[in-house]
């Protein structure tokens, strides 16, 4: 989809809400915060109720990052958010962005080219904390919007998130695998069957080409459910993340289901250039084609028999 239209997009909606919904405050939570803020979420920066913590258990990056005021964050904290509290080891990689609290799979890695990325250059040990821990610890905003990126430890930072994903949460974005990159590692399988049982909804899936083009790293997205979301601040904020992640149809079938007035209903619609009422395809078995957006694909008569 077309970078710039998504932008424009972004900025209508951004701009609807200054003016619509002047209180609405959207705070985002990146776990793993090395380089500052994801490119994604840079248009949210100029809104001026959004505001970013980072986690960052690596002292030194998170001090560069509460000193840099152009990284997005408004502040850093120099933890690991995991499943629980406690003191665990991370594996220091000569990449630093594959430093993870899971050994790597060096076997597995070794068949391809970025497996150099992985190899163990020391260790350190850590103390631990989970979401819900931390939330409960410290006077901060709770999380409307997770960005997760700990190289194969974001499903223990969800599970010892539970209660914010039940009551806070709205969106999702996360790396995950397919493979056991790193040993023991929960895959995107597990994540998605704990999100899933949870009310959230896979909104967007993009791979990583490094590993020689087989797909086996994942960038995916996940919002709650319609059903789910318990006011109208946070219907917004659920369009607004399924915006920042391309998925309009999404985003216009929660404003569709939504309890917002009339007025404001159309005028997101309008931004999203799409119907309050979408057209239902339906197939008709003497047709030799389905026409959608997405694709026009033959049918083969004998499927229909």
């Amino acid at each position: 989809m077309n970078s710039s239209l998504i932008q424009d997009k972004i900025g209508n909606f951004l701009s609807f809400l200054k003016r619509e919904y002047v209180n609405t405050s959207i705070v985002m939570y990146d776990v793993g915060a090395r380089y500052g803020i994801h490119y994604l979420y840079t248009e949210l920066v100029k809104h001026p109720n959004f505001s970013v913590i980072g986690f960052e258990p690596d002292e030194e990056e998170a001090s560069k990052l509460n000193e840099n005021n152009m990284s997005g964050i408004r502040q850093t904290f120099p933890l690991a958010l995991a499943e629980s509290e406690g003191v665990r080891t991370i594996y220091i990689t000569k990449h630093p962005g594959c430093c993870s609290l899971y050994l790597p799979n060096t076997k597995f890695l070794s068949n391809y080219l970025i497996s150099d990325l992985f190899e163990i250059v020391d260790t350190i040990s850590v103390k631990t904390i989970s979401l819900d821990q931390f939330i409960a610890k410290f006077e901060v905003s709770k999380p409307h919007y997770l960005k997760l990126d700990i190289q194969g430890a974001e499903y223990e930072v969800l599970n010892g998130g539970q209660s914010a994903l039940k009551n806070n949460v709205i969106g999702i974005f996360l790396e995950t695998y397919l493979q056991e990159i790193y040993i023991d590692s929960p895959l995107f399988f597990d994540i998605h069957n704990l999100l899933t049982s949870l009310g959230f909804k896979l909104i967007s899936c993009q791979y990583n080409p490094s590993f020689g083009g087989e797909i086996m790293e994942l960038d995916v997205a996940f919002v709650r459910d319609i059903n789910f979301l318990n006011n109208e601040e946070d219907i917004l904020k659920g369009v607004l993340f399924c915006l920042i992640h391309s998925n309009f149809e999404f985003a216009a079938n929660i404003v569709r289901d939504s309890d917002i007035d009339e007025a404001n209903k159309m005028a997101i619609l309008e931004i999203l250039d799409l119907p309050l009422h979408p057209q239902r395809m339906l197939v008709n078995s003497e047709d030799l084609y389905i026409n959608s957006k997405i694709e026009l694909r033959k049918i083969q008569e004998d499927w229909w028999k």
